[in-house]
């Protein structure tokens, strides 16, 4: 706190009051959170019998230990607990860890509570997270496993530039994540459609790999144009025109003698940088414009198309955690949705395996 030097003058017999600029901290102390977690959980276990509640205290003290260790390095995260939403989804949280003998159930409703923390002011999301902390203690692992991978599958793709990098980036995610062995028959769909985690679809079949990345990966999975032809000089012309030259292209890892732009899709281009030396630039829009006009110079040809579309595959089946997946996934007989719940449930599992992972609640 900064401190400026003030004077002022009055005459005699009166009083001198001088008043300087300060911060007052309207915060709330890790001892006041330990006790209203404690007056919470007497309420939570109140209609138990003496037995229940002993061993819903010890459990508890699990949960204890790690909801406020994680609260409090959020900003103003302590100060939540004064708030009664926070108070109410804490008691519910406490009756899932008292009826929980698992130790993965401690960490993801305290991840779960941190969720309402940092996002719980969207009503949307606070509904989501508040069923989520009630079926915690009810779901299958092996379910929530299952769940947890389908999820990843449907929301996180790689950025990188080359279709081996982002495989690798993929193949990482999913080791992560895929910490048991995943559902071998389709009980695991009913259960998490009763705890209202996925809406299974009476009509319908799941996406396989290669028809779902066909357009998010639609930069890896194409043809590309051939080397030494009429349109590879026409787009070196193109490159050079506006300042670039041919390393603008690269060699398609799914076709031989093919190039592409080095992008996973064509959205990807306007994030797309040069480097000269060591200055790294993004591009200018007439750069974009003509990447953007080489893309569709791309071949349409069907049966180099058919060759990529393998050599995607082959190259996916050489990752054992991607492999494994791809049996799973297009063994799932019926097709599926995950709400709101499940994608709560889902992300919060995730960011339990793997903190990096960008947040999509």
């Amino acid at each position: 706190m900064e401190i400026n030097k003030q004077t002022q003058q009055a005459g005699d017999g009166s009083n001198q009051v001088q008043i300087v600029s300060a911060t007052i901290n309207m915060g709330i102390s890790e001892e006041r959170v330990r006790a209203i977690v404690e007056e919470q959980i007497q309420y939570a276990l109140a209609k138990l019998s003496e037995e229940a509640r002993a061993i819903g205290r010890e459990r508890n003290k699990q949960f204890e230990k790690r909801v406020i260790s994680r609260i409090s390095r959020i900003e103003n995260g302590l100060l939540s607990f004064s708030d009664p939403a926070t108070q109410i989804l804490l008691r519910h949280a406490q009756l899932s860890a008292a009826a929980t003998e698992r130790e993965e159930d401690y960490d993801m409703l305290t991840e779960l509570l941190a969720c309402h923390v940092q996002k719980g002011k969207d009503r949307k999301n606070r509904a989501a997270i508040h069923q989520a902390v009630q079926i915690v203690d009810k779901i299958d692992n092996n379910a929530l496993c299952g769940l947890t991978i389908a999820h990843a599958f449907s929301f996180y793709s790689p950025t990188s530039t080359t279709c081996e990098e982002g495989l690798k980036v993929l193949d990482n995610l999913f080791e992560k994540i895929m910490y048991q062995e995943l559902p071998s028959d389709d009980s695991w769909l009913d259960h998490l459609d009763v705890l209202g985690a996925i809406r299974i679809v009476s009509l319908g079949k799941l996406k396989g790999i290669l028809e779902f990345y066909k357009k998010s990966l639609s930069g890896y999975i194409c043809a590309g144009i051939k080397k030494d032809s009429e349109d590879y000089g026409k787009a070196v012309l193109m490159l050079e025109a506006v300042g670039l030259d041919r390393n603008g292209l690269i060699d398609n890892e799914c076709l031989s003698g093919f190039v592409r732009i080095p992008v996973r899709d064509e959205q990807s281009i306007d994030d797309l940088h040069y480097i000269r030396g060591t200055v790294r630039s993004p591009l200018n829009q007439d750069q974009k414009n003509v990447f953007k006009q080489i893309w569709k110079m791309y071949s349409q040809d069907s049966s180099l198309q058919k060759q990529v579309e393998d050599a995607f595959l082959e190259k996916w089946d050489r990752f054992e955690s991607l492999r494994k997946f791809r049996q799973w996934w297009e063994s799932i007989p019926r097709a599926f949705e995950i709400t709101s719940v499940g994608r709560v449930l889902a992300q919060t599992n995730s960011k339990r395996c793997d903190p990096a992972l960008p947040d999509l609640i």
